[in-house]
């Protein structure tokens, strides 16, 4: 990164960024990652709701919303038409879900689009459908790299990257609101649980508490998120005992590899079982559904059997992660398949 990237950024976004990179994303993909943002906060909405956005985004991002925004970045917008194409494309969203309007502009004998779903071979992935999260992750990767590739090539600050994406939606916008709206929905749907947990502490302003989360505990909220509150809590309590000893972070867990991150991961949870015999709620209670778990003082303990599960359902596998952000979410699934194992187990206790 370069010191003149931060012109405008309060502290706690600059502290942000700082994250990014120990996350292992590129000054190309940190970039992307704040023109996504831009896109998706830049969508036609209703006032109130756009109100309320930015009332939390702004302490993030610093935004002055009075000036025009052509003469902010008009002279640094270089068009994200293609890279948005090309996700849309291949997010395995149906076209009848984007509902783009028909757009006919006399004299001319034809039919336009603000997006069309085609490969334009700027995203680098074959991934066609994000049915399981690796494909997801693979997919925001290549598009945030895209993005930020076309807007290191200017001189533009990251700031003005947030403000580039949301000249772009707009741009959309005009000419097709729904069209518009669908696309920055799309963005905020599938968005893989690691670089989501990023983009909700922007938009929802919540930097510092973003900031003091263990590394490891990032895409594991995030996977907490559509589990019911009660589950959600025990699973919070359980996930402790594995960063933390008398609230003070435990040394060398990160560096833990993944077979030695699973022995961890039971051994700590079958602690958690004898320390809590029957307050640990059961799987049933939990709000989501995984079939045929590995089973507790059982298959759990084999580390195979765990990553086998995990390969078949998110398409992760000890032998194919490319990277920290994978890693991470592995490590993260590996913690949600062994607790929903233990409270598969307490069925018949309740």
């Amino acid at each position: 990164m370069q010191e003149t990237d931060f012109t405008g950024l309060p502290d706690d976004t600059k502290r942000l960024v700082q994250r990014l990179i120990n996350l292992g994303l590129d000054r190309d993909r940190i970039f992307g990652f704040f023109v996504m943002i831009g896109l998706y906060a830049g969508s036609p909405n209703t006032q109130e709701k756009i109100e309320q956005l930015f009332s939390r985004l702004s302490l993030v991002l610093p935004t002055d919303r009075s000036q025009n925004i052509d003469e902010a970045v008009g002279h640094l917008y270089c068009g994200y038409d293609k890279v948005l194409n090309e996700f849309c494309y291949r997010s395995g969203l149906i076209s009848q879900y984007f509902g783009f309007r028909e757009i006919k502009m006399p004299p001319l004998d034809k039919v336009f689009y603000i997006a069309y779903l085609q490969d334009e071979g700027v995203l680098e992935t074959d991934v066609t459908t994000c049915d399981k999260l690796s494909d997801a992750t693979e997919l925001y990767d290549a598009f945030i790299h895209a993005l930020g590739k076309t807007t290191t090539s200017t001189d533009a600050t990251l700031l003005e990257a947030f403000t580039c994406g949301m000249f772009q939606i707009q741009l959309h916008g005009v000419s097709d609101v729904q069209g518009a709206m669908r696309i920055s929905e799309a963005i905020g749907t599938l968005m893989p649980p690691l670089l989501g947990r990023c983009f909700q502490s922007v938009i929802s302003g919540q930097t510092q508490y973003f900031l003091g989360l263990e590394t490891g505990q990032l895409a594991l909220l995030s996977l907490m998120q559509e589990m019911s509150d009660d589950y959600a809590r025990n699973m919070w309590a359980f996930q402790s005992h594995l960063f933390f000893r008398d609230g003070q972070p435990l040394a060398g867990v990160d560096q833990l590899t993944v077979h030695e991150w699973h022995t961890w991961v039971v051994r700590n949870a079958v602690g958690f079982s004898d320390l809590y015999p029957k307050e640990i709620p059961p799987f049933s209670s939990s709000n989501i559904t995984l079939e045929d778990l590995p089973t507790w003082n059982g298959s759990v303990h084999s580390f195979d059997v765990c990553d086998d599960y995990i390969n078949a359902v998110w398409g992760y596998s000890a032998k194919n992660l490319k990277n920290i952000v994978q890693a991470l979410e592995y490590r993260a699934l590996m913690v949600h398949v062994v607790y929903a194992s233990l409270t598969s187990s307490r069925e018949t206790m309740h």
